[in-house]
């Protein structure tokens, strides 16, 4: 019997080694080893996001593909980059990873059930963990359901992003790639169990005495959380999940290691793309049962709109795609170490910008909240008009037009550092933001319309997830991706998925609310408004 040929690969700087099949993709040989590439677009060869760099013109892999000649410059292939997603094995090498899924300096919200009053049902024995599943982060909340209190939270980023940084992403891999479902599933859970291990043991207990799970996610997360394809969510136009409620189910059949008759309840989703997590918000906020009409807007990985009150609620999905979230822009990452999360212009210089870095290290991108300064600080400068045209830069080379240059190609790009660790603005960058901000004002001028009333008879703005909490309502309001109220009228609402996971943990009563909600709320998808398209466009004016 011949042994099929492998070869070794050695990835560093982790220094773990595997073998690799002949023509087998970088990026899949390290999933299979565990090696933590950045792959926001799911290897679709579309983000350039998952470089690394192999030594002496890397003669162990295949040529470069039209994608790498087209998303990597000429300087990058000559140095010895390659993306993960197209590069080919077909001999022993070692492999020296660039964009690796940065894990420290995160900023990944801590407050859940901070300060709030959870309506307890009758004390009982042993603990539950609330878990707010979100594509980009994971949240898991421990609570005493003898003694009736919050004990402790733990939050960290969703081990399945190494497959793709958004939730079309994952549905393509778990599609696409065999035993692609199984593999979301099993880093999924496996991250859940180490975190309620973890819980546990800080708190002095044991993961055998965790008897109640309650998850709150979006559909994509319940799907694969549960190992149920998410396929038919990705296919439109109903873009049908399998399920919307679920049934209670043992944790030990999920592979969850945690008290013997552990029951795991998830919060019922609305759609394909509005899930639990938004219905826990709702109800946590109490929408659905309160006189005043709110706007609920969620803006992260997946943006979601909810306007209503106690009469009634509409819902939809803006489906802005991951560039807030640093996906499709040239410079753009996670809110992580490295990342440029605040830009303002120096007040006695007539060219100097001031920008904060997350982990105070040298800048190494740009997050969504800095992407939101960035571009108001341009529309305010006039160095970019309505139509989301950057100016060129032989325009004029005083103050901060002197920022202003082009790339390789031709591209006008504005410097938002110095030389010394450039990061660049592209004008392709401005579109996408254009791209996202579009969808979103469209969601929230639909809601408004189908409601029958003007932004004036909107009580209250709530924003929630991590984005809009660190958001400067200011800029975000001058480039339109929130709509101009007096500041006192919007509310940022933190984690309210993870907080009314935390309610559903603490009672019955909150799991049924959740139940009558997500049956009440009426679901618009606005991709299939006749005049959709002209929305959007319309929208993408700043």
């Amino acid at each position: 019997m011949i042994e099929e040929q492998t070869y070794t690969i050695v990835f560093h700087p982790s220094g773990i080694r595997t073998k690799a099949w002949p023509g087998e993709l970088v990026g899949t040989v390290a999933l299979r080893a565990g090696v933590q590439i950045g792959q926001p677009c799911g290897g679709a060869g579309v983000c350039g996001k998952c470089r690394v760099r192999v030594p002496d013109g890397g003669a162990f892999l295949g040529e470069p593909s039209a994608t790498e000649r087209r998303l990597l410059s000429e300087k990058d292939l000559n140095e010895g980059m390659r993306l993960a997603c197209c590069a080919m094995v077909w001999g022993d090498g070692m492999v020296q990873v660039v964009d690796g899924v940065e894990t420290r300096d995160q900023q990944i919200l801590e407050s859940i059930a901070a300060g709030a009053s959870l309506d307890w049902d009758a004390p009982r024995p042993g603990l539950g963990v609330a878990i707010d599943i979100g594509t980009t982060t994971v949240a898991c909340c421990l609570l005493d359901l003898q003694e009736q209190t919050v004990l402790d939270l733990l939050s960290f980023l969703n081990p399945q992003i190494p497959f793709g940084d958004d939730v079309l992403s994952r549905i393509s891999y778990s599609v696409m790639t065999p035993g692609g479902l199984e593999q979301l599933h099993k880093v999924l859970l496996g991250g859940i169990n180490r975190a309620c291990g973890t819980l546990a043991e800080r708190n002095g207990a044991r993961p055998e005495d965790i008897r109640e799970l309650v998850v709150a996610a979006n559909t994509v997360m319940e799907h694969t959380f549960m190992n149920v394809s998410p396929e038919s969510i990705g296919q439109g136009p109903d873009y049908r999940p399998v399920f919307l409620e679920h049934d209670p189910v043992p944790a030990a059949f999920l592979g969850l290691e945690l008290h013997s008759e552990a029951l795991v309840r998830l919060i019922p989703n609305v759609a394909g793309y509005v899930g639990g997590d938004i219905v826990a918000g709702v109800v946590a906020t109490g929408m659905e049962r309160e006189a005043p009409l709110r706007l609920l807007v969620d803006i992260g990985t997946n943006n979601e709109i909810v306007l209503g009150n106690r009469e009634d609620l509409l819902c939809c999905a803006a489906a802005a795609g991951p560039a807030l979230e640093g996906a499709c822009i040239q410079y753009g990452m996670r809110a992580g170490r490295g990342a440029i999360e605040r830009v303002r212009q120096k007040r006695l210089e007539a060219d100097g910008l001031e920008v904060d870095v997350i982990g105070e290290v040298e800048p190494k991108g740009i997050c969504g909240s800095g992407l939101v300064d960035a571009v108001a600080l341009l529309l305010r400068e006039g160095l970019l008009d309505r139509s989301g045209r950057l100016a060129p830069p032989e325009s004029g080379s005083s103050g901060l037009r002197a920022r202003l240059g082009r790339t390789e190609r031709g591209m006008v790009q504005f410097l938002l550092t110095d030389e010394r660790s450039p990061v660049w603005l592209t004008q392709k960058d401005v579109r996408e933001v254009q791209l996202a901000l579009g969808a979103i004002r469209v969601g929230i001028d639909v809601m408004l319309e189908h409601r029958g009333v003007t932004l004036e008879q909107v009580d209250e703005i709530l924003l929630a997830g991590a984005f809009g909490s660190y958001i400067d309502l200011g800029c975000a309001m001058e480039v339109g991706l929130l709509p101009r109220v007096a500041p006192s009228k919007v509310r940022g609402v933190r984690n309210s998925s993870g907080l009314g996971a935390c309610m559903g943990v603490a009672s019955r009563g909150f799991l049924e609310r959740t139940k009558e909600t997500a049956r009440k709320m009426r679901y618009v998808e606005l991709s299939l408004l006749p005049d959709f398209q002209r929305r959007f466009v319309k929208a993408m004016i700043f």
